[in-house]
C-alpha cells in the first residue's frame, strides 16, 4: 500500500469528509465506521494506517461497551484521568461536563474520517501523556472558569456548518 512519501516531509493524514452523514451519527459511528475499520483489517493495513472518527454530533462513549479503535475514550476513563491529573478541577465537573469535553474533541462541521499513517500515530502516542492531554483539553473546552464552554462551541460549530461546502 503506497500512501505517499513517508517521514516528516510525507503525507501523514487523509481526511475523508462525508456531509451526507452529518445528521446520522449512530449510523456513522457504528456501521459505517466499523466497515471502514474492517476494510483496513481485511487489507492487512493496520501496520500502515489507522482511522479516527469525527462528527458534528459526536457523543463520547459512556463506557457500557467498546465502540472500537478510532473513537474517543469513554467517560469513565476520561473521568479517571481528570481525577488523577487535577482532583480539584475534577470536582467542578459533572459526568455530563466530562462527556462534553470528550465529544468536543471529536466534533467537526461535517462527518469526517481521518486516515493517519501508523508511524505518525505511534509518534503522537509516544510524545503525549494521555491523562495530561485529555485533562488539558477538557479544561480548555468546558472548564467552568477558563473553558470556552459548550454553548460557545455549539454556536461556533453551527456557524461553520452553515458555510457552503466547495463544489
Amino acid at each position: 500500500m503506497n500512501c505517499g512519501a513517508g517521514g516528516k516531509e510525507g503525507v501523514s493524514s487523509i481526511l475523508l469528509a462525508a456531509p451526507g452523514f452529518d445528521t446520522k451519527f449512530p449510523l456513522w459511528a457504528g456501521p459505517v465506521f466499523s466497515l471502514l475499520e474492517s476494510g483496513v483489517g481485511a487489507a492487512g493495513a493496520e501496520p500502515l494506517v489507522g482511522v479516527v472518527c469525527f462528527h458534528p454530533e459526536y457523543a463520547t462513549p459512556d463506557g457500557s461497551s467498546w465502540p472500537g479503535f478510532g473513537h474517543m475514550h469513554s467517560v469513565p476513563r476520561l473521568r479517571k484521568w481528570v481525577d488523577e491529573e487535577d482532583p480539584n478541577f475534577s470536582k467542578t465537573l459533572s459526568d455530563d461536563d466530562v462527556a462534553a469535553g470528550g465529544a468536543w474533541q471529536r466534533r467537526t462541521p461535517h462527518s469526517v474520517i481521518n486516515v493517519l499513517r501508523a508511524d505518525q500515530l505511534e509518534a503522537a502516542e509516544g510524545k503525549r501523556t494521555s491523562p495530561q492531554m485529555y485533562t488539558r483539553n477538557i479544561r480548555v473546552l468546558v472548564g467552568k472558569e477558563e473553558g470556552i464552554g459548550s454553548e460557545k462551541l455549539l454556536e461556533d460549530l453551527s456557524s461553520e456548518r452553515k458555510q457552503r461546502l466547495p463544489t
